[in-house]
Order: C-alpha cells, then structure tokens, then sequence
C-alpha cells in the first residue's frame, strides 16, 4: 500500500498486524519506481500513524530509536543481513561509520556490507543511511541526494541537541 501525506508518497507492506518492508517518503511517481500498489485515499488510522513517523524520520523530527519503539515491525532478512542492520540500529542519531568499519566488526569485506545493507527493508526505521565509504557518502537505493539530504538534517538537529544538553549541564 501507498500513503500519501502532502506531496510526500510512503510505500509500505505489511503482513499481519507487522511492518515487513517500507520506503523512504517520496515525491511524485518516484514511489513507483520502489514499491507496487495504490495510494489508499483513507488508510486505517494505525497506517496512517506509521506513515507519519517514517515522514518524521525523514526530517530528523525524530529518532529511530524513538521510531522502532512506536512501530510494530519484524525483519525478515537473512542472517548475515541481520547482523550487519543490528550494527546499523546502533549509530547515533546525526552520526555514521563507514562500511569497513562495520566489515571490520564482521569479519567480512565492506562490499558485503554495503550488498546486505542494500536488503534493508526497513529504511529510515533501520538508518542504512548512515553507513558511508571512507572517502565519500557511498551508495543509497534511493540516490546519494536523499542520503545527503537526510544525513544533513540529523546533523543538524544532533547539533541541536548537543547544545541544549551542554546548556543544561
């Protein structure tokens, strides 16, 4: 199913009552291009609720952490898939590591990473956006744009928090 939400199209499946799979909100008929199926004109409120989060997701007003907490969701990937998107549920909001350092954890290669990364079903509610190469942003399904665009406000609003926390300490 599709969610629309001002200009902004969030596909999502579920099965059950279970967020299985989402994309990051999109613009126009680029949803097309990631996820089959039909805006929903009036989506159950628990839908709509999901939607919004990941929107929020989308301009930092929220953290993923905060995210996962308020969606019911199950990951439904493969084991070392699962084990390189457990790394990635724990990078700090505004923060990245890059594929090395994620591969040196693993044992593995950061090529592997970067093809397990690109299997999260979960974008945003699991922040694969904020694995980078070592020299560059590195890939994004989505396109490096949307990666910068995200990568950018979560800096920005973790520059926020930082000075609010130092102001009260």
């Amino acid at each position: 199913m599709i969610v629309q939400i001002d200009d902004y199209f969030i596909g999502m499946i579920f099965k059950g009552n279970q967020l299985v799979k989402n994309t990051i909100p999109l613009r126009g008929e680029e949803i097309f291009n990631f996820i089959n199926g039909e805006v929903i004109s009036n989506p159950k409120e628990e839908y709509l609720k999901i939607a919004e989060i990941i929107l929020k997701l989308y301009f930092a007003e929220i953290d993923d952490k905060e995210a996962r907490e308020l969606i019911n969701y199950k990951l439904e990937v493969p084991t070392f898939t699962r084990k390189v998107l457990d790394i990635v549920k724990d990078i700090e909001f505004g923060e990245t590591l890059t594929y090395g350092d994620i591969a040196k954890k693993l044992n593995t290669s950061p090529r592997a990473v970067g093809m397990a990364l690109k299997r999260n079903p979960l974008p945003l509610i699991i922040p694969c956006h904020r694995v980078v190469a070592k020299n560059s942003l590195g890939g994004y399904s989505y396109g490096l744009d949307k990666k910068k665009f995200i990568l950018e406000r979560e800096r920005i609003k973790n520059k926020k928090y930082k000075k609010a926390e130092d102001e009260t300490a």
